[in-house]
C-alpha cells in the first residue's frame, strides 16, 4: 500500500479526525500527497451526505495543526541550531534557511497566509514563524485563513464530483491523481538536480581555492630556495 492509499484509508476509517490527521501529517511528511487527498475529503463528504463545510473544517484544522508543529521546532531549535540541521538534511541547503527568514520578515503575516498555496513552501514558512516567536495566535489565524481558502478550492471540486458519481467521478479520480502525480515527480527531480548542480559547482569553487593556494605556496617555496 503507498501513501496516497494508506492516506485515504485511513481518512475513511476515521472520519474527519483522520481527515485532520492526514492533513496535518503532511507538513511533518511532506512524500503524503496534499493536493490529491483534499478532493478526496470532499468525495467523501459527498458520499455521506455531509455539507462541504464539514471537510473544509477538518482539513483546514489538520493544516494549523501540522503548521504549529513545524513552528514549534523553528521555535525550540533558534537559527543557529535550525540552520546546522538543514545541512544535513538532503534537498536542503543553508540559504533555504536564509531566504525563508528573509522572506518572513518582509512579510510576515501575509508570507504565512499565502505560503499555503505552494507545496513544500508552506512547510518551511513555518521555521522562520517559529525562530522570530511569532505569537501563536497569530501564526495559527495565517495558516488557518490561507489553508482554508487553499482547502476550499480542492474539496469544492472532489465535493462536486462526488455528488455526479458515477464516470464523472471516476475520471475525475483518475485524471487529477495522474496530473498531480506526475507534477510531484518533476517538481522533485527538478529540486534535486539543482541541489545537487549547486553542491557541485560549490565543490569546484572549493578546489578552486585549494589549488590556488597550492599554486602560491609552491611559488613562494620556488622562491625562498632561489634567494
Amino acid at each position: 500500500m503507498d501513501v496516497t492509499a494508506w492516506a485515504i484509508a485511513l481518512m475513511e476509517f476515521l472520519g474527519g479526525p483522520g481527515t485532520a490527521l492526514v492533513i496535518a501529517s503532511e507538513a511533518l511528511f511532506p512524500p503524503v500527497p496534499g493536493e490529491v487527498l483534499l478532493p478526496f475529503a470532499g468525495v467523501t463528504a459527498a458520499a455521506n451526505d455531509q455539507h462541504v463545510l464539514v471537510p473544509i473544517f477538518w482539513t483546514t484544522l489538520g493544516s494549523v495543526l501540522g503548521g504549529l508543529g513545524v513552528y514549534a521546532v523553528g521555535r525550540a531549535l533558534g537559527l543557529r541550531r535550525t540552520t546546522a540541521l538543514v545541512r544535513r538534511l538532503p534537498l536542503l541547503e543553508e540559504k533555504d534557511v536564509t531566504m525563508a527568514m528573509r522572506f518572513f520578515e518582509r512579510w510576515g503575516f501575509p508570507a504565512v497566509a499565502l505560503a499555503r498555496f505552494v507545496p513544500m513552501v508552506r512547510t518551511f514558512i513555518s521555521v522562520p514563524a517559529g525562530i522570530e516567536k511569532m505569537p501563536v495566535w497569530l501564526f495559527a489565524l495565517a495558516t488557518g485563513i490561507g489553508s482554508a481558502i487553499w482547502n476550499a478550492v480542492f474539496v469544492v471540486a472532489g465535493y462536486a464530483f462526488g455528488q455526479a458519481g458515477g464516470e464523472a467521478l471516476e475520471g475525475f479520480v483518475r485524471i487529477y491523481s495522474s496530473i498531480v502525480a506526475g507534477i510531484g515527480i518533476l517538481a522533485l527531480v527538478g529540486l534535486a538536480t539543482q541541489r545537487i548542480r549547486s553542491r557541485r559547482d560549490r565543490a569546484d569553487a572549493a578546489d578552486g581555492v585549494t589549488s590556488g593556494a597550492d599554486g602560491a605556496t609552491a611559488t613562494d617555496s620556488r622562491s625562498t630556495l632561489e634567494e
